[in-house]
């Protein structure tokens, strides 16, 4: 028609006095062709190519951004934008800004060149260098360029009547990119101004340590955002929906609490967003802290990360209380002083024991199962001496017998069994008399396990001091230990007894009912070596 004819010309026109460095009649005649097309991403592009050229980088930034809101697929605009950005955002600039004396002055912080946050982050995934601030300074150094009218033509040919169309997107006086990105835009909702980086000498960043001062300190107080654009739920894991506690950032982009992943990968090795396999992330158990989210969440939000900090500690000690909610472990048998190796590859069981690792307690309860109540009523603590982590997440785990307990009461927590308990010692005999002819029963019921296993057949031997080590020597004072001479809990180990007639070996408080018990199954067992 001739009216899009007239607004052709008028773009041509603009071109001209572009050529001839008449900016301000350029925009003229682009500003008459956006009140007639307000929605035609090439005028925007035209306009934001002649504010470049005159120097003001800043709002010719956000007029092509305000392009893309309209055609997110417009490659030129697209090109404009990265090479801006990584122009503005090189060390060599940064480096001249901060020399400048102008920086500080009340002249360039009340200039309009603030992109608003909901910009950053779209643009988050090009190649900036993170110590510049996007927000609170302008670029004082134009960027040159000039009109190509050959992505001038491209981009036109490519446009198809958007004036008639319903349903295109608002632009707003402070410009939104699309919410619809591509899945090439990773969400950021942080704005670099807020990281504490230097820049050194040979243009490498390092983090600053704490209580180091420095001139970009200075400059970042005029950069820094204000409390109330601050949202809490922007630094929410979204596993836990609680604020980030020592977060992690995954291979594949995404972060969360360093506890909540673990938990995941437990279950199964791969991202809990985007299903990306992390088999080798989970392999090196190489987590480590992102330093810039934990900066920026005590710089920001350092009352919500006090709170949260109380609830893990709360947590912490309840996971490290041994008489209240004690984690059981229901497998096998256990008894004090007698190693116990566990191959651990149940979720439940590698929290458990990742658990007992982090509160320091390195300990939890083994009991043997029960059809009636889950868990025998009777057990005893191990104690982990070593933790050998396989590449897919199952654990070797070295643990020892310590003290023996009683359930008190049944409890779950995150899938394990838990108990109240109370612990179990041997009632010492104080009478003289009983004394020695308790070390009489005791140096006897000795002599008879010593002979049972040397008339083993070598095979059993071996593999006995293969799985359990060498019998204990015997003890001179019997009533020395809690739980009595460490041998009688070593054969009761290797004996071949059922575990419930082990079991009420293991509750009984007096050595002497013990001592006699083994003396009874070593006479069935020796009567049978003897056939």
């Amino acid at each position: 028609s001739s009216d899009s004819g007239d607004l052709m010309l008028r773009i041509y026109r603009a071109e001209s006095y572009v050529g001839l460095q008449e900016y301000k009649t350029a925009i003229e005649d682009l500003n008459f062709v956006i009140s007639k097309m307000p929605n035609w991403p090439e005028v925007y592009f035209q306009k934001g190519k002649v504010l470049q050229d005159s120097g003001f980088v800043g709002d010719a930034l956000q007029l092509f951004l305000q392009c893309l809101a309209l055609d997110e697929d417009f490659l030129p605009a697209k090109l404009e934008v990265e090479r801006t950005l990584c122009d503005v955002l090189s060390p060599e600039k940064l480096g001249e800004s901060l020399k400048e004396s102008a920086w500080n002055s009340s002249h360039i912080r009340n200039k309009s060149f603030i992109l608003s946050s909901e910009v950053t982050e779209s643009y988050c995934n090009l190649p900036l260098c993170p110590e510049q601030s996007l927000g609170g300074s302008e670029v004082l150094e134009p960027v040159s360029g000039s009109l190509n009218r050959a992505q001038s033509a491209h981009a036109l040919n490519s446009t198809k009547d958007l004036d008639k169309e319903d349903g295109l997107k608002r632009v707003s006086s402070e410009p939104l990119l699309s919410g619809q990105e591509k899945g090439a835009l990773l969400k950021r909702k942080l704005s670099f101004s807020e990281q504490d980086t230097v820049v050194c000498e040979d243009g490498r960043n390092k983090h600053k340590k704490q209580g180091e001062s420095t001139k970009r300190d200075m400059a970042l107080a005029f950069g820094t955002i204000p409390r109330d654009l601050i949202d809490v739920s922007d630094f929410e894991c979204s596993l836990c929906m609680r604020l980030f506690f020592e977060p992690v950032t995954t291979p594949c982009g995404h972060t969360f609490c360093k506890g909540c992943l673990e938990r995941c990968l437990d279950h199964a090795p791969q991202c809990p967003l985007c299903k990306e396999s992390l088999k080798e992330y989970l392999a090196s158990r190489r987590y480590s802290i992102t330093e810039l989210l934990e900066e920026l969440i005590m710089k920001y939000l350092s009352d919500e990360l006090y709170e949260r900090k109380r609830i893990h500690a709360e947590e912490t000690a309840e996971h490290s209380n041994l008489n209240k909610n004690v984690p059981m472990f229901v497998c096998t048998m256990a008894y004090p002083t007698v190693p116990c190796p566990l191959h651990v590859f149940e979720p439940r069981y590698r929290l458990m024991i990742r658990r007992s690792m982090e509160t320091g307690t390195k300990q939890f309860g083994m009991c043997i199962s029960d059809s009636q109540n889950g868990f025998a009523d009777y057990g005893c603590m191990l104690q982990i001496r070593n933790v050998h982590f396989l590449p897919d997440g199952r654990s070797v785990v070295d643990t020892v017998g310590g003290k023996r307990f009683r359930v008190l009461q049944r409890g779950m927590k995150d899938g394990y069994c838990t108990a109240d308990i109370e612990y179990l010692e041997d009632v010492k005999v104080a009478d003289e008399e009983e004394l020695k002819k308790l070390r009489e029963l005791h140096n006897f019921v000795y002599n008879q396990a010593c002979s049972w296993f040397q008339n083993l057949r070598n095979k059993f031997r071996t593999q006995i001091l293969q799985h359990f080590g060498p019998m204990p020597d015997r003890e001179e004072n019997i009533q020395a230990m809690p739980n009595g001479p460490a041998w009688c809990w070593w054969l009761l180990a290797v004996l071949p007894v059922d575990p419930r007639y082990q079991l009420s070996v293991l509750s009984m408080m007096s050595l002497k009912d013990r001592l006699i018990k083994i003396q009874h199954i070593l006479t069935y067992f020796s009567r049978d070596q003897s056939k």
